[in-house]
């Protein structure tokens, strides 16, 4: 889900009902940005509190180490029951991230993938009754729970159930089209991007509409969740967080999905934290936060002490409390000088190039075979690139990054390339595999 698709961040669009209540009633962070433009590292970083290039779930060994700070351990050593529903199989056993849980529900291994929703329906079904179930149990009661609820939509194919799937969709638009585009997916986009096929802007106004569609689609169900907690009496007592792993990129610089870049619609996310006892109601934070940084805000609040090793790897903390969080103090703002940037990792894309040479035999890859870094400080970002492509962004004059300022600004860009270096090659850290070249 991106960030700009959110009603109480002033979208247009009623696509957000249940998340803008929830933003009404506690803080609404407007600049929250993931560390990976991709699923399992960026999930990694939430649930260790660690960049990607700290955790190592994109150095080539896809499967975390189980040694690493996970959230659900630290939880459940503190007392509490963790339970998760899994939509998506990066975010899976394979991968190792049910290390720390008492119950790790891949809901996603009984979904054939043809559906239109994928999970999200038998996720909320199982939750809604372990809550009711646990209002009658004294003793589940008295424990506390952390509960982590991974929902696969809104993803290719844009293919929600109705009535959200046609909610958002242009008048006047053709039926025939609007049936080819709630189908299409993997590997169409790889086919868009690699310029092998094309779509019309209507295609792609309409991919958009349908993608909102999707948003809708799964805010309903976070409402449903909501409405659990309030009938069980436990939604004011509860630190409710809506997030996402990463954003979606929908025709911008010819990208769709959430493959290839680190653009801001697929870095910029949705965050919004309800907790009556500890945030105030109707915030809206501008200063920079991180996906990570949720798991020092979370063991704050549940009373268990960040691991050392979370704040070990880099010159500062991978993670950090919140703003707008009483009782918890942040530091100064991500960003906002040299030496306190703000980061995002991507790459090398291994199993992307296996697609391109799967699609297109003999495509030339290099364009593509390439890490990724996006290294902001205030509103100058600059994407660094291991074939030494980079660029530099202004992103309050130029929110698209459409007019890149490095070939004006060589200093700037030699300076921010050998930070950027230092950084991957710091101690501790696992880079991607070739890294640097």
């Amino acid at each position: 889900m991106r960030a700009d698709r959110i009603g109480a961040a002033g979208y247009a669009r009623a696509t957000t009902p249940a998340i803008d209540a929830l933003a009404r009633d506690g803080a609404l962070y407007l600049e929250a940005r993931t560390p990976s433009p991709w699923t399992l590292p960026a999930h990694a970083s939430l649930l260790t509190g660690l960049y990607p290039s700290a955790h190592g779930g994109e150095a080539g060994s896809l499967k975390l180490d189980a040694a690493l700070p996970f959230l659900a351990r630290r939880l459940h050593d503190a007392g509490y029951r963790t339970e998760a529903s899994i939509g998506n199989p990066w975010v899976g056993k394979d991968y190792n991230f049910q290390e720390g849980f008492d119950r790790f529900e891949e809901v996603w291994r009984k979904v054939k993938g043809t559906e239109a929703d994928m999970g999200a329906g038998a996720t909320n079904e199982w939750l809604t009754r372990w809550l009711d179930e646990r209002a009658t149990n004294p003793a589940a009661r008295d424990k506390p729970f952390f509960l982590f609820v991974n929902y696969f939509e809104p993803h290719l194919p844009y293919n929600a159930p109705e009535p959200e799937r046609g909610r958002f969709v242009r008048a006047g638009a053709d039926p025939a089209a609007i049936e080819r585009m709630r189908h299409f997916k993997y590997p169409e986009e790889v086919r868009f991007i690699l310029g092998l096929t094309r779509l019309m802007p209507d295609e792609l106004a309409l991919l958009g509409d349908l993608y909102d569609g999707e948003i809708a689609y799964v805010d309903r169900r976070i409402g449903e969740l909501v409405a659990a907690l309030r009938r069980n009496a436990l939604l004011d007592d509860t630190v409710v967080v809506v997030t996402s792993d990463h954003g979606e990129m929908l025709g911008e610089h010819r990208l769709l999905d959430h493959k290839l870049s680190v653009f801001e619609p697929v870095l910029r996310i949705p965050l919004v934290v309800r907790y009556p006892p500890a945030v105030r109601a109707g915030q809206r934070i501008t200063a920079p936060v991180m996906l990570q940084d949720l798991y020092a805000t979370i063991l704050a609040l549940a009373g268990a002490p960040a691991d050392a090793a979370a704040a070990a790897a880099g010159a500062h903390p991978d993670a950090r409390p919140l703003p707008g969080v009483r009782g918890l103090d942040p530091g100064a703002p991500r960003g906002a000088t040299p030496d306190d940037p703000i980061i995002s990792e991507y790459g090398p894309p291994t199993d992307f190039l296996q697609v391109i040479e799967r699609i297109a035999p003999g495509f030339d890859t290099p364009t593509f075979n390439r890490t990724l870094i996006a290294w902001q400080v205030g509103t100058r970002k600059t994407i660094w690139a291991s074939n030494g492509y980079h660029r530099i962004f202004d992103l309050a004059a130029d929110p698209a990054e459409s007019a890149d300022l490095g070939p004006a600004n060589p200093d700037e860009l030699t300076a921010t390339a050998a930070r950027v270096e230092a950084w991957i090659s710091r101690p501790g850290a696992r880079p991607p595999i070739g890294e640097p070249r």
